[in-house]
This record gives structure tokens, sequence and C-alpha cells, in this order.
């Protein structure tokens, strides 16, 4: 278990940052003192945690949706997502699940944590060094479009 500070983020939102090849998707994390962390994630994955921002109800249920049902059949609940990694450009999640009166934790990718949570209400957390590492300036975001502007 990896030592340091543990801080809770919100999620700013989805926006498409243009890259060599074309726009990629990206999910904005913000700490309480306003320090930005983007992880580049994949489309559906961007429109997933678009939907859940947006509280939008798809017609038949999304893969994320189906775990969220998986969970109030069992009467499991999402405790926490912590985003506790990050290698070689890539991020590391736990996500901790409560069950019977059981706890543990799921590895799982932060951009499916990130979905799950917000349509469960659990809180997403960054580990300090984590954040720190991932950081970007505001300038840095310029040029990005909402993924909400970019699907209208």
């Amino acid at each position: 278990m990896m030592n340091g500070t543990i801080l809770p983020v919100t999620i700013k939102g989805v926006y498409l940052i243009e890259k060599q090849g074309g726009p990629v998707p990206l999910v904005l994390l913000e700490d309480g003192a306003k320090r930005i962390m983007p992880i580049y994630i994949g489309l559906s994955e961007a429109i997933s945690i678009n939907a859940a921002l947006n509280h939008e109800i798809p017609p038949r249920p999304m893969t994320h949706d189906l775990f969220i049902s998986l969970l109030e059949r069992t009467s499991s609940k999402i405790d926490d997502i912590l985003i506790d990694e990050l290698n070689d450009g890539v991020y590391y999640a736990r996500m901790s699940v409560s069950m019977d009166e059981k706890k543990f934790e799921l590895d799982a990718r932060p951009s499916d944590c990130i979905a799950i949570a917000l349509r469960c209400d659990a809180p997403i957390h960054v580990r300090e060094s984590v954040l720190s590492a991932a950081l970007i300036d505001k300038e840095e975001l310029e040029g990005t479009i909402s993924l909400d502007n970019y699907l209208s």
C-alpha cells in the first residue's frame, strides 16, 4: 500500500482536445485547490461519463448502468474510488466495495471507476503524488471543446 495524502476530487467535465491524428477525449478532475488533472480516455467511456454527469438515462442500459444494477440487486455498495498510481502515463485505480458486511477492492480503469462512481454518488479520491505528477495548467486546456458541444 502506498503512503501519501488522499485528496477528494470532483469531475470538472468531459472534453475533447486536438492531438495529432484527431480529437482525443479526456476527463478533467479538480481538487479543492482548483488544481486540474487530466485523464485521457476512450470515446465510449467519455460518452458514459458525460451521460452520468448530465443525469441522462439511456433507453437501454450501458455497461456502467448494468454494473450499477448488479450492485443494487446484490445489496452491494461502492464506498469510494481511489486513483492511486501513475506509471508510464497509465493511471491505476481501485474501487472499494461493500457486500454482505464484507469489504474488498477491485482493480479497475479510472474511466470505468469514474463512470460508475458518478452513477452511485460514490466519492472519488486521488493520491496527492499522482495529482502532483499529472497537474496541468489551465493554459494547456486552450482549444478543448466540451463533449456536450461536440455531440450537439
